[in-house]
C-alpha cells in the first residue's frame, strides 16, 4: 500500500496537496473557535481522491488512526470503498458498514468480505465487535453513522458529497458521536456546494452544510479547479453555468483534453448512422446543442404536475438509439447513452420510447448526481409561448438549488454531451443565455420535425 500511495500523492496537484495538508493538520483553534476544513470540489476535480489519499495518510501517520468516512448515498459510500481497495486497502484496513438488508445487496459480491452488517450490537458476535473496534477506517452513510460511532474513539469525520447532506443531519450525525462520550480528533467536508441539495421544497433546510457554515462566518474553503472529466469542449460548457452561478472556473487537466468517446475505446459505425445524426453523433463533436423549436407542439403536463414535451423526448429516444446501434466498445458491446431530465413525466415517456436496454439508463438529474457517464444527452422538456421555466431559471421556484439542475447534468459527461432545449423558450435565461453564448466551440444544430416522423 505505501508504494502505491506514494505513487498516488506524487500525481497530485498543488490544490490537492493543499487539501489534503489542511484535513491532517486539524480543526482545533487557539480561540477555542470551531473550524473545520472545507474542499470545495467541482465535478472531476477529485475531491474523493483528496479524502481516501488523506484518510490513508493520516492512516500512516498516526498511532491509533480512527477515520469515520461518511456519505450521504450507499452509492457514494462504495465508490469511496472501491477508492480504497484500488489503493490497496486490506479489509483489517477498511470496512463498509451497513445494515443486514443492505448487506443482501453484496453478500455475492467479490468484496464482500470488506462489508460487515448489522443493525444492534447484538447480532454481533464477539469477534465481529473486535472486528469493527480494530478497524482503523469505517465507511458508512451518514444515516447509518450510529453503527460507527458505537467502536469507533475520537475518529477523524470526513463527510463527502456535502452539497447533499443538510444542516440538520449534519449536526444529528454530531450529536450521535458526542453521545458516544468520545469527541472526533477533526472534521472535513468535501463537495461542490453549487450542486442539487436533497431538499429543495424548504427554504430553511435547501442550504447544504457547507454553504451553512460558509454564510456564517467569513471563511475560505479550499478550491480544487483542475478538472480530469470532461472533455474541454464540455468544461467550456460548464464554465459558463459556474459564470452564471458566480463560482470560479474550472481548468482541464492534460489527460482529459482529448478526453472522445473514440479515445475512451469506442469505435463509430459511421455508414450505419442515420444520415441527420451524423454531425450529432460524430466524436469529434463533444458538444451539440440542439434547438427543438422547429419540433410541433408545446410541454405539456402530467397528471401529478410534471411537464413533458412529447416532440423532443421523441427526438431523445431517437438519438439515444443512433448511439447504442453506432457505437460499440472494444468486446463489441454496444455504448448506453445516458438520457437525463429534470422532469420525471420526461423521463417516463423517453423510457416508454427506448428499447429495453436503454431504459434503465433514462434518469432524473438528481438520480444522476456524484456519478460520470461517456455520454449524455439531456432534455429540458419546456417549450411554451410565455417563456416560462419554473425552477430552472433565476427567479423560478427553488432560485439558484434547483437551477443546478443544468450545471450537474452538463458535468455528468466525459466524451459526449448532447443538450436539447427550445431556445424561443429559454433564451433570456441567463444560465441558457450564458450556456449558448460562451460555449465557443458548440456544434449548435435546428432540430427538423422530420426528425420524429413528422413533416410541414
Amino acid at each position: 500500500m505505501n508504494n502505491e500511495l506514494q505513487r498516488r500523492l506524487r500525481m497530485l496537484n498543488q490544490e490537492q496537496r493543499e487539501s489534503i495538508e489542511s484535513i491532517l493538520e486539524g480543526w482545533d483553534s487557539p480561540r477555542g473557535e470551531f473550524i473545520l476544513p472545507i474542499v470545495e470540489g467541482p465535478p472531476g476535480t477529485g475531491k474523493t481522491t483528496v479524502g481516501v489519499l488523506a484518510t490513508a495518510r493520516y492512516r500512516k501517520e498516526n498511532r491509533k488512526p480512527q477515520v469515520a468516512y461518511l456519505c450521504h448515498t450507499h452509492y457514494a459510500a462504495d465508490r469511496a470503498l472501491e477508492a480504497f481497495i484500488e489503493l490497496g486497502f486490506s479489509p483489517e484496513d477498511v470496512l463498509r458498514v451497513v445494515d443486514r438488508g443492505r448487506y443482501l445487496m453484496y453478500k455475492d459480491s467479490s468484496y464482500s468480505n470488506y462489508y460487515i452488517a448489522y443493525n444492534d450490537v447484538s447480532e454481533l458476535t464477539p469477534q465481529q465487535q473486535r472486528r469493527l473496534r480494530s478497524t482503523p477506517i469505517l465507511i458508512a452513510t451518514l444515516h447509518g453513522s450510529t453503527r460507527v460511532f458505537k467502536f469507533q474513539t475520537r475518529p477523524l469525520i470526513l463527510i463527502d458529497e456535502f452539497s447533499q447532506v443538510p444542516p440538520t443531519l449534519f449536526f444529528s450525525t454530531l450529536s450521535k458521536v458526542r453521545q458516544s462520550s468520545y469527541n472526533p480528533s477533526g472534521y472535513t467536508l468535501l463537495g461542490d456546494p453549487n450542486q442539487l441539495p436533497v431538499i429543495t421544497t424548504q427554504q430553511f433546510l435547501r442550504p447544504n452544510i457547507g454553504i451553512f457554515i460558509m454564510s456564517r462566518r467569513d471563511y475560505e474553503p479550499h478550491q480544487l479547479n483542475l478538472q480530469y472529466r470532461m472533455h474541454p469542449d464540455i468544461c467550456q460548457a460548464v464554465n459558463a453555468l459556474r459564470e452564471a452561478l458566480r463560482t470560479y472556473p474550472l481548468e482541464t487537466h492534460q489527460s482529459a483534453r482529448n478526453k472522445t468517446l473514440t479515445s475512451l475505446g469506442y469505435s463509430w459505425i459511421r455508414s450505419s448512422c442515420p444520415e441527420e445524426f451524423v454531425d450529432i453523433l460524430d466524436p469529434n463533436n463533444p458538444l451539440v446543442i440542439i434547438n427543438t423549436d422547429n419540433l410541433k407542439g408545446w410541454e405539456e403536463i402530467s397528471l401529478g404536475g410534471s411537464k413533458y414535451f412529447p416532440n423532443e423526448a421523441r427526438l431523445a429516444a431517437r438519438i439515444a438509439v443512433a448511439f447504442s446501434s453506432t457505437y460499440f466498445d472494444r468486446n463489441g458491446q454496444p455504448l448506453l447513452p445516458t438520457i437525463l431530465s429534470p422532469y420525471s413525466a420526461q423521463i417516463g415517456l423517453i423510457r416508454s420510447l427506448l428499447p429495453q436496454n436503454l431504459q434503465g439508463n433514462c434518469i432524473t438529474i438528481y438520480q444522476a448526481q456524484g456519478r460520470e457517464y461517456p455520454c449524455v444527452i439531456i432534455s429540458f422538456a419546456r417549450k411554451n409561448p410565455d417563456r416560462r421555466i419554473g425552477f430552472l431559471g433565476e427567479g423560478g421556484v427553488g432560485d439558484v438549488g434547483m437551477r443546478a439542475q443544468t450545471y450537474v447534468a452538463c458535468s455528468r459527461a466525459m466524451a459526449k454531451l448532447v443538450v436539447l432545449f427550445s431556445f424561443s423558450t429559454f433564451r433570456g435565461h441567463r444560465d441558457y443565455d450564458y450556456l449558448l453564448e460562451r460555449s465557443k466551440n458548440a456544434l449548435i444544430i435546428e432540430a427538423e420535425p422530420s426528425w420524429v416522423g413528422e413533416h410541414d
